[in-house]
């Protein structure tokens, strides 16, 4: 799993190439958002086009970063939903809690 970010009318952009169905690539999810955070931008957009799986350990950190997000007055977006992932979010509800754009 590979996540690339860039800057996006001001708004961080993270791209997330692969799965996010196992604790190696949660953490290195986590690494990015982390980046993310501490380069001061408030809002964040993650595209989810390339990403085919997820379960708890990225659905774990999905929630962490929303809530960080909203702690400092910022927001977290997803993009970019299809397939198994927007059934995912769909059943738990979570395209309710994130703001989902479609793409």
């Amino acid at each position: 799993m590979i996540c690339n970010i860039r800057e996006s009318n001001g708004k961080a952009l993270i791209e997330v190439h692969g799965d996010l169905d196992n604790a190696h690539a949660a953490n290195n999810f986590r690494e990015t958002m982390y980046e993310v955070l501490t380069s001061g931008k408030k809002e964040a957009i993650i595209d989810m086009n390339a990403v085919e799986s997820i379960n708890s350990h990225g659905i774990g950190k999905l929630l962490l970063f929303y809530n960080k997000f909203k702690d400092i007055g910022g927001d977290l977006r997803i993009t970019s939903t299809h397939g198994n992932i927007k059934e995912i979010f769909e059943t738990l509800r979570m395209d309710v809690l994130f703001k989902v754009e479609k793409n």
